[in-house]
């Protein structure tokens, strides 16, 4: 026993004599992670023409993305140390902004940060849409038809206002909006409107900055229907109309175009649009009253007007060259069975292309939209 226990003795004191000689052990040490702290200095109620920050402690920022929920995205600026972000611009009043943004601290950690918040409202001041051409309930529309806005006041600041005209199409398509004065906007395809479709025009107003001191007011919302394609090509060369529907040929009507005895007296070459109809018409001699050289008051039938200054389509039985020779005033003489077969099928905004003329036709006599190219257009939008 006391054997036993010397020995278990000398072996304790052995190995407190080897630790006391042996080198110290290494621990493994882990540091205490680094996070990045963002804030946002904006709360609710916030005003929405003043900026807001977002700012990180202990990191740098990697991405800031701020939206609303009317599907706008808030620009902004990154400090050159990224530790900060400002919006820019006017916000929508009124309005819940989602603000998105990751931070990066030195050591890798991560912090993802989302908050929102919701701007102070605004009351209109009275700019909003007065009117819509050529929409109407129940109508349908021609292939070629423009979408003419017309505006409660001038725009203050006309890019922002067109900023918040949406043109959507069931069937897709490219076109642009073309400003005729602070008051009127006027928008266009690249081309046609593909027919049997619907296109939905928007001006998304409500507690927009406009630009000035101006707020938009309500929104605004209008269907068009765009119906079948009808198309109509006037050669004054061969005197015949030829109208196809779909692309098809429907019919081909013998017609007189202007006999060219005064400038005023040819019929204008170019895309011409069907605008409006009527199904008696007196035509009257342009610039001249009764007693005057030339001067000359006619009742017409079935009379389909193709632009401002006075061209129809319509009946004129007393003539009889249709089909062979130019002897209107600028009018596309056409017989009555036609020119009312024509007057019933008649679409606001379908085309009527007159070729064979010298005498062009501006591209703001009437809705003469389609003279212009398609990069001249464009070149009328504010954005």
């Amino acid at each position: 026993m006391k054997r036993r226990s010397f020995v278990a003795a000398a072996s304790a004191t052995s190995l407190l004599s080897l630790a006391a000689c042996a080198e110290p052990q290494q621990g493994t040490f882990t540091p205490a992670p680094i996070v990045p702290v963002v804030s946002l200095d904006a709360v609710d109620d916030h005003d929405p023409s003043q900026p807001f920050n977002l700012t990180v402690v202990d990191g740098i920022l990697e991405e800031v993305n701020v939206t609303s929920d009317r599907s706008k995205t808030i620009e902004g600026d990154f400090a050159e140390d990224l530790t900060s972000w400002t919006s820019k611009g006017v916000m929508d009043a009124g309005s819940v902004h989602t603000v998105a943004a990751k931070a990066v601290s030195s050591d890798g950690t991560v912090t993802e940060f989302e908050q929102t918040f919701t701007t102070e409202r605004r009351d209109g001041t009275g700019f909003g849409v007065a009117d819509v051409t050529p929409i109407v309930e129940g109508e349908t529309v021609g292939v070629g038809a423009p979408i003419i806005v017309f505006f409660t006041e001038d725009a203050p600041d006309r890019a922002e206002v067109e900023k918040n005209l949406v043109v959507e199409s069931e069937l897709g398509h490219e076109g642009a909006w073309h400003w005729i004065s602070d008051s009127q906007a006027i928008y266009r395809t690249k081309e046609y409107w593909q027919p049997y479709q619907k296109v939905t025009l928007k001006a998304n107003f409500d507690g927009v900055f406009l630009g000035g001191d101006t707020w938009g007011d309500e929104n605004y919302e209008a269907v068009m229907e765009i119906g079948r394609s009808q198309t109509s090509h006037a050669d004054l060369e061969t005197h015949t109309m030829t109208v196809k529907f779909d692309g098809e040929v429907e019919k081909e009507i013998p017609i007189s175009g202007g006999n060219g005895e005064e400038w005023e007296y040819y019929t204008a070459t170019g895309v011409h649009l069907v605008m409006e109809k009527f199904a008696d018409k007196v035509m009257v001699s342009p610039g001249r009253e009764e007693g005057d050289e030339g001067y000359y008051s006619t009742p017409v039938k079935w009379a389909t007007r193709i632009n401002a200054s006075g061209e129809f389509v319509h009946g004129a039985p007393w003539n009889g060259s249709l089909g062979s020779a130019n002897l209107s005033h600028g009018c596309l003489n056409a017989s009555d069975g036609n020119a009312e077969w024509f007057y019933g099928i008649a679409q606001r905004g379908d085309p009527v292309d007159v070729t064979g003329s010298p005498r062009e036709m501006p591209w703001n006599n009437g809705w003469g939209f389609w003279i212009k190219s398609w990069d001249d257009w464009k070149s009328g939008s504010a954005l």
